[in-house]
C-alpha cells in the first residue's frame, strides 16, 4: 500500500522508483488487456533493465500478477503482467435526504461489498453526522476488508459542495473543521467528499456512457434535480464547486417555494419532489389513480408514480409526460448555450425513459435551435441505481491515476 499513499513531494532515489511503480500500477490498471514487460517499459519511458526491475519488486509485493502470454509466431512467448484487482480496494459513500449507501471496489471497479440505510434521513445536525459515522463503521466492519488495504473513501452528499475545500454548505455546516478533515481524522484512509451529482457525473465519465465523450450534460434526476457538465472532456465544478444548480435556473412564474428561498425554480417543476406536489393536486381537483386503491395520496412518493405510470395508470403518465416536455424545455435552452454531444439522464427518473424520451424531445424542439440539436443525443443511464457510489470510489482512484 506504500506505494500508493507514500508523499514522494521530495525528490531523492527512492521517491522517484515510488513515482515510477505508480505510472506502472496506473499504466495497467487504465490498460484494457495485460501487457509484456517491453511493452509497459516503452508506454512508460523506461529502460528494459529499469522496468524489469521494479516490475518484479511489484510482484513481489503482490501488486502485480502474470497474466498467461504473449501469441507470437516464434520463439519464446513473452509473459503478460496486469494488476491484481484485489490488491486494493476504494470505497464509495452516498448520502442523500433519504437514505445512505456504502459500497467497496476493487481495482477493477467491481463492487465487492454494498450496506445501506434506507431509513436514513439527512438532517443538518450533531446527531445526524454521529449517525452517519457509525453507519461507516458497521459498514468496514461487517464488510470484513482489511482497512489498511483501503486506498480511500469517496463520498458524495446532496446540497452544495465546495470538493476543492471539503465543506459542505447545506449539511453538517456547524463544524469548524471540513468534511475532508473531520472524517479523515475518524478513518484510517484518505477522504473526498463532492456534491452527488458530480459523483454521479463521475460514474458516467469514467465507466458510462458519457466515456470518451468530450461535452455532455449529465442530469441526476430523482427527488431533487441536478446537473453534472462534462466541458471538452473534464468535469466542471466551478469556482466554488457550485456548478450545475439546474435545479435552480428561474423557469416559470410559479407559486411555488423552492428549498432555495425562491420562487420560479425549475425544481419546483421538475423533480421527484414536484410530481408529487403535481399528483396531491390533481386529487383534490378530482383525479382518479389506481395508486389510490392501496393508499392515501399523500403517502404516495414520487417512485410510486413512476411505476404506476410504468403499469398504465393514466394520471402518473400523464404527469410524467408533462414533467419531460418542461424539461425539455429547460434543456433546449442549455443546448444552445454550451452544445453538448450527449444528454444523459440519471437518478430515479430512468425507470420511466420509455416515457420521458419522447416529451423531453418534444419540449427540446420548442426551445433548442436546430443545429445543436441535431448533434445532441438524448439517452438514459445504463449504470444503475449504484452510479453515484461508484462515482464517489471513482474520485479515489482518479486522485491516485489509476483511472
Amino acid at each position: 500500500m506504500e506505494i500508493f499513499l507514500k508523499d514522494i513531494e521530495d525528490v531523492n532515489n527512492e521517491n522517484r522508483q515510488y513515482a515510477q511503480k505508480r505510472k506502472i500500477v496506473g499504466l495497467l490498471n487504465k490498460s484494457e488487456k495485460p501487457l509484456t514487460i517491453p511493452g509497459i517499459c516503452k508506454k512508460v519511458k523506461l529502460s528494459v533493465p529499469t522496468g524489469t526491475k521494479l516490475i518484479n519488486e511489484l510482484i513481489d509485493d503482490k501488486v502485480i500478477v502474470e497474466s498467461g502470454k504473449k501469441e507470437t509466431n516464434n520463439g519464446r512467448r513473452p509473459s503478460l503482467y496486469k494488476v491484481d484487482s484485489n490488491f486494493a480496494y476504494c470505497i464509495g459513500v452516498v448520502v442523500l435526504l433519504k437514505g445512505i449507501s456504502f459500497s467497496v471496489y476493487n481495482l477493477d471497479m467491481h463492487e465487492v461489498f454494498k450496506f445501506q440505510d434506507d431509513d436514513f434521513v439527512l438532517e443538518n445536525t450533531p446527531g445526524c453526522l454521529d449517525r452517519v459515522v457509525a453507519f461507516i463503521q458497521k459498514a468496514i466492519s461487517t464488510s470484513g476488508i482489511n482497512p489498511g488495504r483501503v486506498l480511500g473513501m469517496g463520498m458524495g452528499i446532496t446540497g452544495r459542495v465546495n470538493s476543492k475545500t471539503g465543506y459542505s454548505h447545506n449539511y453538517f455546516n456547524f463544524l469548524e473543521e471540513s468534511l475532508i478533515d473531520f472524517f479523515s481524522a475518524k478513518f484510517s484512509f484518505p477522504v473526498y467528499v463532492d456534491n452527488d451529482t458530480h459523483v454521479l457525473g463521475l460514474a458516467e465519465q469514467y465507466f458510462g456512457k458519457a466515456k470518451d465523450i468530450k461535452n455532455a450534460f449529465v442530469l441526476n434526476l430523482s427527488r431533487g434535480m441536478g446537473l453534472a457538465i462534462i466541458a471538452n472532456g473534464e468535469l466542471i465544478v466551478g469556482e466554488n464547486g457550485f456548478s450545475g444548480e439546474f435545479g435552480h435556473i428561474q423557469f416559470a412564474e410559479s407559486d411555488r417555494l423552492c428549498l432555495c428561498g425562491k420562487r420560479g425554480c425549475l425544481g419546483t417543476e421538475v423533480s421527484g419532489y414536484a410530481l408529487e406536489q403535481n399528483f396531491q393536486q390533481q386529487v383534490e381537483a378530482g383525479e382518479t389513480s389506481l395508486l389510490l386503491t392501496s393508499r392515501e395520496s399523500c403517502q404516495i412518493k414520487y417512485v410510486d408514480i413512476l411505476k404506476a405510470a410504468a403499469n398504465g395508470d393514466s394520471l402518473s403518465i400523464s404527469l410524467t409526460h408533462n414533467l419531460g416536455f418542461k424539461l425539455g424545455k429547460a434543456l433546449g435552452n442549455m443546448i444552445n448555450l454550451l452544445n453538448p454531444g450527449v444528454i444523459i439522464i440519471g437518478g430515479e427518473f430512468v425507470s420511466a425513459k420509455d416515457i420521458l424520451i419522447d416529451s423531453i424531445k418534444s419540449g427540446m424542439t420548442h426551445t433548442g435551435l436546430q443545429l445543436p440539436l441535431r448533434s445532441c443525443e438524448l439517452i438514459f443511464s445504463s449504470i444503475g441505481a449504484d452510479a453515484a457510489s461508484k462515482g464517489a470510489a471513482a474520485i479515489v482512484l482518479r486522485s491516485l491515476q489509476l483511472i
